[in-house]
């Protein structure tokens, strides 16, 4: 998996890229202390270049989504296609994040 940031639009977007699986729990941590060192009241996963994520990487974002919601931050998952966005349809990842 590869990730990147975008700051603009007063929130925090984090394209991620490749593969989601449990050995980017790493990258995932880097995400994380992202997301807090940020002021973003809101952030966006751009999950659009994603091409599988295991339900390791469900996990991983249920986490983040955690560590949001307890300083007050919306997480929303978005551009998802494919594998990607079956699995969080069966996952039923609507219920914890506003997806687009």
């Amino acid at each position: 998996m590869e990730h990147d940031f975008d700051s603009r639009d007063g929130g925090l977007t984090i394209k991620v890229s490749g593969r989601m699986t449990h050995k980017d729990h790493k990258a995932f941590r880097d995400i994380l202390g992202h997301i807090n060192s940020a002021g973003s009241s809101k952030v966006r996963f751009d999950l659009s270049r994603v091409e599988f994520m295991d339900s390791s990487a469900l996990g991983m974002l249920l986490i983040v989504r955690d560590a949001a919601a307890q300083q007050h931050r919306d997480v929303v998952l978005k551009g998802a296609t494919g594998q990607v966005e079956t699995l969080m349809k069966v996952a039923k990842l609507h219920k914890y994040f506003t997806v687009e």
